[in-house]
């Protein structure tokens, strides 16, 4: 069973590449992924990395976090799965403001107050 790690404090010129190569000193790496801006291609200094067992994922935390990879300290956690961080409305803005929910209860949400506005306009 495969772990994905998330890994933070990148420098900005690592690459996919880059990132399997340091993580290869800590056993089999099945998948890596450094995130980049969409409009200029630079990388946004994290990525994630997916190891064969979830021991070799413990390994490569314990080695890792905290360790100075070109000059900077990185971060090296388990990544939270998918399926928590997507499916809700209005992402991590509003669930700091308190307002989550899941995209279809907002659509529900907005209907409700457009035919409030509308019931308002309509008895005018």
């Amino acid at each position: 069973m495969n772990k994905r790690l998330y890994v933070g404090g990148l420098s900005y010129s690592v690459d996919d590449d880059g990132l399997r190569e340091l993580f290869m000193t800590c056993g089999e790496v099945s998948f890596v992924k450094v995130i980049r801006d969409f409009h200029s291609g630079r990388s946004k200094g994290f990525g994630f990395v997916e190891m064969a067992t979830p021991e070799e994922a413990k390994g490569a935390i314990t080695e890792l976090h905290g360790s100075l990879h070109e000059r900077r300290t990185i971060s090296v956690s388990e990544a939270n799965p998918p399926e928590t961080a997507s499916g809700r409305a209005g992402g991590a803005i509003a669930s700091r403001l308190g307002r989550t929910g899941t995209a279809a209860e907002a659509r529900k949400r907005l209907s409700a107050l457009g035919r409030t506005a509308t019931e308002k306009g309509a008895s005018k």
